[in-house]
Formats: C-alpha cells, structure tokens, sequence
C-alpha cells in the first residue's frame, strides 16, 4: 500500500535533518564510551580506528550545528517566498 502523497512530502521534508541527528545522538555516547579505554590517557595510545571514529562524530556534530539550521532556514524563507508569490492578496 502506498502512503498518501502529504505523508510523503511530510516525511521527504524532515527526512534530510532527522538523520544526522538521530546518528549524533546515538554516536555520541558511543565516542564517550569508546573514549573512556582508548582516548587520552589510555595505555595503548590512540588507535587510528578511534580517530576516525572520534573524526565522524565530530563531522556530524558540525553538520548537525551549521548545516541543519542553514538548511531549515533555506526552507523556511523559500516557502515564505513561495507562499508570498502564490497569494499576493
């Protein structure tokens, strides 16, 4: 069965900005776990696995702070506009 067409656009809409912030929040404690045994401080050193992992959570932490709110604030001021141009009155 096909979902209606609002529930679709609904779910294209947020689709772009729920993703890397589900994947932060369910990384971030992971890093502080893993960062417990194999960050700073550890015996072993820093592994290079820790680094790239400590790499991608701060990559989502960067898209999740700059690009998400650009990205909502895009959407926001288009359909403004949108709406503007479609009903002067």
């Amino acid at each position: 069965m096909k979902p209606p067409a609002r529930l679709h656009a609904v779910w294209r809409l947020i689709r772009f900005p729920l993703i890397p912030v589900v994947l932060y929040l369910a990384l971030r404690p992971v890093l502080a776990s893993v960062s417990e045994s194999h960050g700073f401080g550890s015996p072993g050193g820093m592994g290079l696995g820790y680094l790239l992992f400590a790499a991608t959570v701060s990559a989502l932490r960067l898209i999740v702070l700059v690009v998400v709110p650009a990205w909502l604030a895009y959407r926001v001021v288009a359909g403004a506009v949108n709406h503007l141009l479609r009903d002067p009155g």
